[in-house]
């Protein structure tokens, strides 16, 4: 019995000693634990504990604002009341559908977007009794969910669907926009909110976690000049990131229902006008109300165009009131459907004013009405005709087939195989500035001839050195035509090479019936024609300033655009001045081509008129046909100039397709430009009068070493 005695103490004392081993190694390894989570890894635990109980959030800024050259406001922002969900990771869709249902209460929200899809959504939900009975036991066996509840949806009629009560569509669709997004996404569920909205949502904020009163902005146009295509659009909160550019956007820090711009200068420049938004550290996501705010944010910068409003609105007017005197009071017009201006200043390739408008009949009001189109002033190009001339002559200056006084004699010409060429009339002896003056035909063929290496004789056979389509077009790249102009806009078109190489497609070539061009294209060649040789890129943003609410001599330059010089056309003086004395012959002389409409203007004009032959083409395109099955030849109207000719500070392209039926021509083109023209020396007299008018008033009551000071500032 002791023996046995002993044993089992021996044995207790054993397990007891494991035990105490046992419990020595636990206690050891809790000790190391913490000594790690406290010692070894107590930073990255703690950063850790920071991540989820602090998130980071973001909330939208104002995009900056746009200005015209003299400061006026093109493009503004408009506060609107919004009422936004800030969804959470622990909220759950019944939570979310109480609080939806909560604010359907309070405020209006539009239902009608909700697709029929929705509505039986809606009604799968609400009616669990009566959706049980859209299928039969036997369905339900063989069928899976899905399927069965596809079948659901197809056996719903609008007798059901009637029993939905609008409170209930309201709550589904303010529900819809809150699980927009991911998590931390603040949604908008309604835009534009009343104050009586906006008020009685903010008393009940504790009640509704996630949702808040906000301000959002809509792009607004104060100008004179109104809305304009080169502004272009900002996508809408429901549009969010366009599909094509999410990945881009959201690699830079978007979310996926930003908006942005979608076009033109809202999008060319949207990493400027986009700003930075506000960011808050929310340390308690049940806490909606419990914001830090670590960076307040900035509007976007503000931007400083090259456009003159004022002008740029007469400039509509003009256009507008030209093609509806056209349509309304000529027999021949009945294909005009659209005009093109542009006007920039030679000197700097600063774009002042630029119009397209297209001309429809509204059977509705029984008048015109016009659709604003500018935007085909770079994206759109045509056949210009005779305005191409001062290239033309330049090239063959270029290459010796043409000098300046060389004399041809201006009448029809004959070749092998019935084919006749000629001017509009016989004009005789031209020499080479006769020859812009009266746009001779004649004197560009003979020309062109010459650089295909042959003559011309009556009845030749006109066979050329194809070659010479390369030593035009090498020229006219050189003045912008047939190449981009380096505008600071998307979607240039660069116009349209003609692919016909023949002798006779050669000589259409040289009096521009060949290569088609855009009006921006025009401008800036006849613009590198008024600086004798140096080509500008067309520019739009002169420059870019920090966002603030001062005037321009408190704001703070961020960036001044430059004139961006693409390239000089190396040609002797000379041969410059032949064509400038051609182009100021052409308007100021009688007999000249744009005389008629020119010869009264004060402010010194040159310039050369176009007009190119097309057949008629409807709003698609297509050509049109008359009772015979025949094209119908029509002509476009164009016109380049710049003034005043011996310092230019403006110049114009002007381009009206499918003017006129050739049995009469119609002047619209050359009263577009004159008045444009016109338009803008206006504005300058008035501008300097207000000014002059300001110093004398400063006069009298400001001394005279404070007004040199004063002066000097500006």
């Amino acid at each position: 019995m002791i023996d046995k005695f002993l044993k089992l103490i021996k044995s207790l004392v054993f397990r007891i000693h494991v035990l105490k081993g046992v419990c020595l190694i636990l206690f050891l390894v809790v000790v190391f634990r913490l000594y790690a989570i406290q010692v070894t890894y107590s930073a990255d635990y703690q950063a850790y504990i920071d991540r989820t109980s602090t998130i980071e959030l973001q909330k939208n800024v104002p995009r900056g604002v746009i200005y015209d050259r003299n400061m006026d406001v093109l493009v503004d922002n408009e506060a609107v009341s919004t009422i936004t969900y800030q969804r959470y990771s622990d909220v759950s869709e019944s939570e979310m559908k109480e609080i939806a249902s909560q604010l359907a209460d309070l405020i209006d929200v539009d239902f009608t977007k909700l697709t029929s899809r929705d509505l039986k959504d809606l009604y799968l939900e609400k009616f669990e009794d009566e959706a049980k009975e859209l299928y039969t036991k036997e369905e339900a066996k063989t069928l899976e969910d899905k399927e069965l509840y596809q079948l659901q949806l197809s056996r719903i009629t609008d007798e059901m669907l009637a029993q939905l009560t609008d409170h209930d569509k309201e709550t589904h669709a303010i529900y819809i926009n809150m699980k927009k997004g991911t998590n931390l996404t603040s949604n908008i569920i309604k835009k534009g909110a009343t104050e009586d909205e906006v008020a009685i949502v903010s008393e009940h904020l504790e009640e509704m976690p996630g949702v808040n009163t906000e301000v959002d902005w809509d792009r607004t146009y104060p100008s004179v000049a109104e809305w304009h295509p080169i502004y272009g659009r900002v996508s809408t909160y429901e549009q969010g990131l366009p599909a094509t550019l999410s990945s881009y956007y959201k690699a830079h820090d978007y979310q996926s229902n930003d908006r942005v711009g979608l076009s033109q200068l809202e999008l060319y420049y949207e990493p400027l006008l986009r700003g930075y938004k506000s960011q808050y550290v929310l340390t308690n996501e049940n806490e909606t109300s419990n914001y830090d705010a670590i960076y307040e944010g900035q509007r976007g910068y503000e931007l400083v165009l090259t456009i003159d409003a004022e002008l740029q609105a007469a400039v509509n007017q003009i256009v507008k009131e030209e093609l509806i005197n056209a349509k309304k009071n000529s027999s021949t017009t009945q294909y005009l459907r659209e005009a093109y201006i542009v006007m920039t200043n030679p000197n700097t390739g600063e774009i002042l004013a630029m119009t397209g408008n297209i001309i429809e009949w509204d059977e509705e009001a029984k008048d015109y009405k016009i659709i604003d189109n500018s935007l085909g002033t770079f994206q759109n190009s045509f056949t210009v005709g005779s305005v191409v001339k001062g290239a033309s002559l330049l090239t063959g200056f270029k290459y010796g087939d043409s000098w300046p006084g060389k004399t041809i004699t201006d009448t029809k010409m004959y070749f092998k195989g019935g084919l006749i060429k000629g001017s509009w009339k016989n004009l005789g002896g031209v020499d080479d500035i006769a020859a812009l003056k009266f746009s001779s035909n004649v004197y560009f063929f003979q020309q062109t001839i010459s650089m295909g290496g042959s003559s011309y004789s009556p009845y030749m056979t006109l066979n050329l050195d194809l070659d010479a389509f390369e030593k035009y077009r090498s020229t006219f790249n050189e003045f912008g035509l047939g190449v981009s102009t380096g505008i600071d806009l998307p979607n240039e078109s660069t116009g349209l090479i003609e692919s016909q190489r023949t002798p006779g497609k050669l000589l259409d070539f040289a009096i521009g019936q060949a290569d088609l061009y855009t009006p921006m294209q025009l401008v800036q060649y006849v613009s590198t024609i008024a600086t004798s040789g140096k080509r500008f890129a067309p520019t739009l943003v002169k420059e870019v300033y920090l966002p603030s609410n001062d005037d321009v001599s408190g704001k703070q330059l961020v960036k001044g655009f430059t004139p961006n010089l693409l390239n000089v056309v190396e040609l002797d003086q000379t041969y410059f001045n032949r064509v400038h004395q051609g182009f100021v012959a052409a308007l100021q002389q009688s007999g000249g081509t744009g005389y008629s409409v020119f010869a009264k203007a004060k402010y010194n004009p040159a310039g050369k008129t176009g007009t190119a032959q097309e057949y008629a083409r409807d709003e698609e395109g297509k050509y049109i046909k008359d009772a015979n099955g025949e094209l119908i030849d029509v002509h476009n109207r164009t016109l380049i100039a710049y003034a005043p000719a011996d310092n230019p500070e403006v110049a114009i392209s002007v381009v009206v397709p499918q003017c006129e039926l050739p049995s009469q021509s119609h002047p619209i083109s050359l009263q577009i430009g004159e008045r444009a023209m016109q338009a803008y020396f206006d504005l300058k007299k008035e501008r300097a009068n207000i000014q002059n008018n300001t110093v004398e008033t400063d006069e009298l009551t400001v001394p005279a070493d404070e007004q040199v000071s004063a002066d000097d500032s500006n």
